[in-house]
């Protein structure tokens, strides 16, 4: 069974990887105009760290792709929604946990 502070934790790091991603969706499309700028990306390398049972530590790097408006726009929408469901069930998990 799990401890309810190890899903706090992971709820948190996931938490923290949304964020991290909108801010580089928002570095990209206030570059998008800038030449020669490249398109940033978080990636987080889920194996290794299953592989060690690690929590994954996301590093955001250069796509050498440019930056596509729409595309980036859409992301963000994305991610706000992963954010908003993952801040939904972190904060019902806290209220079961009082």
């Amino acid at each position: 069974m799990f401890e309810s502070s190890s899903i706090a934790n992971v709820l948190a790091r996931a938490l923290d990887v949304c964020a991290l991603k909108q801010a580089v969706y928002s570095a990209n499309v206030a570059n998008a105009s800038v030449d020669g700028y490249q398109r940033l990306e978080v990636q987080v390398d889920r194996q290794a760290a299953a592989a060690s049972n690690d929590v994954p530590e996301p590093q955001v790097l250069p796509t050498g792709t440019a930056v596509k408006l729409d595309e980036e726009m859409a992301a963000m929408a994305q991610n706000a929604l992963r954010y908003q469901t993952l801040l939904g069930v972190y904060e019902r998990s806290a209220s079961l946990l009082k």
